[in-house]
C-alpha cells in the first residue's frame, strides 16, 4: 500500500528519497525523516551517518547542512533533530536541540518556543505558517499562548507505526508523522476518516484553502512525515 502513496507524491512532481533503516534506533522510527532531519527556513539539516547513505539520491545539495552530531538510541538523544518550524516560530525542547539547527535558528532570528515534549515535530502537524493540528493538550496550550491557530484533537487517534517486519507495532504513531504539507496539498498517509471525528480535521484544513490528499480505506500510518529539500 505504501507504493500507492509514493505514486501520488510523484504525480505532484516530486522525487522521493527514502531513508534506509538505521540499527541505531528502535525499528518503529529507524527510517523516519523527522528523526534524522529537520528543516529551518530553506536549510535541511541531516545527520552525517544518514546523509552518507542517501547523498547519491539527492539531486540538489545546495540547501543541505550535514551535522556530525549523531543520534543515540535512548531518549532524549534520539530527538535532537525533531524540531518543528511554524512560520517564524520554532518549537522544541531546547535542552536537546541539534547544535547546527540551534545556530541556524538564532542566525535567522526565529522565535524559540520551548516545550517539554522532545518529539516536537512528531507531535505537531503543520498546516500553514500559523496553523497546526496537535493531540497534546500541553503543547496546544503553549502554542495557543504564542498566538498560533491550534486545532487540538481531544480524542484517541488510531495512527499506526510499522515494526521491523513491516507489520503494525504495538506502539502508537504521532499526528505530525502521519500528516504532511506539500504546496497547496495536505497529505494524510491513510484514510482521514479513520482518525477524524465529525469532519473536524477535514473542515479545519479546507477552511485554510488547502486540498486534502488521503487514501480511502487505508489505515493511517506514521512514516515520519515529509521533509522537502
Amino acid at each position: 500500500m505504501l507504493s500507492i502513496k509514493k505514486d501520488m507524491i510523484r504525480k505532484l512532481g516530486y522525487n522521493i528519497v527514502e531513508l534506509p533503516c538505521s540499527d541505531i534506533l528502535y525499528p518503529e522510527i529507524s527510517s523516519h525523516p523527522d528523526i534524522f532531519c529537520c528543516k529551518i527556513n530553506e536549510k535541511v539539516i541531516i545527520e552525517e551517518k544518514m546523509y552518507e547513505r542517501i547523498n547519491e539520491k539527492i539531486y540538489d545539495k545546495s540547501n543541505i547542512v550535514i551535522s556530525k552530531q549523531n543520534l543515540e538510541k535512548k531518549y532524549p538523544y534520539d530527538v535532537i533533530y525533531n524540531i518543528c518550524q511554524i512560520g517564524k516560530n520554532v518549537i522544541h525542547n531546547f535542552k536537546y536541540t541539534n547544535k547546527e539547527a540551534l545556530n541556524l535558528i538564532d542566525k535567522c532570528n526565529l522565535n524559540k518556543i520551548n516545550i517539554k515534549q522532545g518529539y516536537s515535530n512528531c507531535s505537531i502537524a503543520v498546516i500553514d505558517e500559523n496553523s497546526v493540528i496537535v493531540s497534546d493538550e500541553k503543547v496546544a496550550e503553549i502554542l495557543s499562548e504564542n498566538k498560533i491557530d491550534v486545532l487540538n484533537i481531544n480524542w484517541n487517534l488510531d495512527i499506526k507505526l510499522l515494526n521491523s517486519k513491516g507489520t503494525y507495532s504495538n506502539m502508537t504513531g504521532f499526528i505530525g508523522g502521519a500528516i504532511s504539507r506539500l504546496d497547496d496539498y495536505v497529505i494524510v498517509f491513510g484514510d482521514l476518516e479513520k482518525i477524524d471525528k465529525n469532519n473536524i480535521i477535514r473542515s479545519y484544513i479546507t477552511k485554510k484553502g488547502l486540498e486534502i490528499i488521503d487514501f480511502k480505506g487505508l489505515d493511517v500510518i506514521d512514516y515520519g512525515g515529509i521533509i522537502e529539500i
